[in-house]
């Protein structure tokens, strides 16, 4: 196999790499009056199904350490060849730079698509296998899902997606453009991957079925609680139909307000999980601070049960988070100190503060001179756009571990820094461990201390 030598400055040879998602779609249906449906809240194909509702196959393609994806969507009883979407994604999404030296897969589509590495070695792309603990690779399904429910929003005086037809060519558009818009920073595996001249994709057509369908593609529905009602809403924005878990109302004001409101038309839970699991101080004390109980607060977090508004806002401003009205989502708004407890829980609180791992720096803080703490090891990061937080990792621990083998995506290694600054990061992590309350003060009180300081190191390190 010929692959292309490219090489960074220091003269590093780098590969190119596609991830290759197939799954039915989570969060698009289809419905014989409405056309495309979107829904927000995942529900099984069964529950759904009542609402006339008829799933879709999804095919995406992530470049790993990147915000780049392009996907594709087909009926489940019309199944595109594997080849021809590769075809149109390597010819039509100009992010995507033609045909990589990797596509890496899942387990099942690979033993599901037998003649898929002699097809892809012919045009010179090496087939790999996601192991189970390929987090980049989650990564990248989780997102090309939810890339598939906003690919609708048009650009503006656009029209809303109605078909699969319209979809597909408004999800390519939005990737295109996306792409080709300038960004005023960028991270460095995103500032390589622009400059990559784009390959000639040089498959066949793909005309026949080269891979069989199964289960697997709805591994999603494990675990999944029973819906409750839902309600069709025609979107005032774009025009799109959604379905929701609470019903629409006149006002938009008072439908973000209502789907503020309602823990299970949001990803607070999620989000708060993700943050609460390495949360320095216990959910014992969280719940405290904000009027409930740990059990109360364990089941909000599970979905099993709602918290009240009061006691929704309170946590939102324990763990810095603010709803995004335009995407109905929530984004973390403050600086935090976080302890990884476990290994998914670090990587779980980790992408979601560095947005998959669009990031200004990512870095352990050592001194360069003295010794380091010889309990807890600081890794420093922030994503672009973002707040800079501090994750604390227990040396000696599973973490401690795994901390050198890409658990965290585009983690760069330890840096050394000043020995008074370090002072001052290990002085605000244990102030920010005594209570809920002290996480975001104390890292903003450092902030205030350091003009510009996560700038400051980002130019020491």
């Amino acid at each position: 196999m010929t692959i292309v030598d490219e090489h960074d400055e220091d003269g590093a040879m780098r590969l190119r790499e596609h991830h290759l998602v197939v799954a039915t779609a989570k969060h698009v249906f289809l419905h014989r009056e409405y056309g495309v449906v979107f829904v927000r809240e995942a529900a099984s194909r069964e529950d759904l199904a009542t609402y006339d509702l008829t799933p879709l196959l999804l095919y995406g393609l992530s470049v790993p350490g990147t915000s780049l994806r392009w996907v594709m969507l087909t009926p489940v009883d019309n199944p595109a060849s594997i080849v021809s979407v590769l075809g149109k994604a390597w010819t039509r999404a100009d992010g995507l730079r033609g045909r990589p030296d990797v596509l890496k897969v899942s387990r099942h589509l690979a033993a599901s698509a037998v003649d898929l590495p002699d097809t892809l070695a012919a045009t010179d792309v090496r087939l790999v296998v996601a192991d189970g603990s390929d987090k980049a690779f989650s990564a990248s399904v989780r997102r090309c899902q939810e890339d598939a429910m906003w690919a609708s929003l048009p650009r503006r005086r656009a029209t809303p997606s109605t078909t699969l037809d319209q979809l597909n060519r408004c999800a390519t558009d939005r990737h295109n453009h996306s792409f080709q818009s300038p960004q005023s920073r960028v991270n460095a595996t995103m500032e390589w991957w622009r400059n990559r001249p784009p390959r000639a994709a040089d498959l066949p057509p793909g005309d026949e079925i080269d891979w069989r369908p199964g289960a697997w593609l709805d591994a999603w529905e494990k675990g999944l609680a029973p819906a409750g009602r839902r309600y069709f809403h025609k979107d005032t924005f774009d025009g799109a139909v959604w379905l929701l878990t609470t019903p629409p109302v006149a006002d938009d004001d008072e439908l973000q307000e209502a789907i503020s409101a309602d823990p299970e038309s949001n990803d607070l839970p999620d989000v708060a999980r993700a943050l609460v699991r390495c949360w320095p101080t216990s959910p014992g004390e969280l719940s405290r601070c904000i009027g409930s109980t740990a059990r109360s607060l364990e089941w909000f977090l599970d979905r099993k049960a709602a918290l009240d508004y009061q006691q929704r806002n309170q946590l939102c401003e324990l763990l810095g988070l603010e709803l995004d009205r335009d995407f109905r989502t929530y984004e973390t708004c403050a600086p935090c100190v976080l302890i990884a407890r476990t290994s998914n829980a670090a990587k779980e609180a980790y992408e979601f503060l560095s947005h998959g791992g669009d990031l200004v720096f990512s870095n352990e803080a050592v001194p360069a001179s003295g010794l380091p703490d010889p309990s807890w090891r600081y890794l420093m990061f922030q994503a672009y756009g973002g707040a800079p937080n501090i994750m604390l990792v227990a040396r000696g621990s599973g973490v401690d571990a795994k901390l050198s083998q890409d658990l965290f995506i585009n983690f760069q290694g330890a840096k050394p820094i000043r020995l008074a600054l370090y002072r001052d990061i290990v002085r605000t992590c244990a102030k920010a461990c005594r209570d809920s309350r002290s996480n975001i003060r104390a890292m903003k009180e450092l902030s205030d201390r350091h003009v510009s300081f996560f700038a400051d190191i980002a130019s020491e390190i």
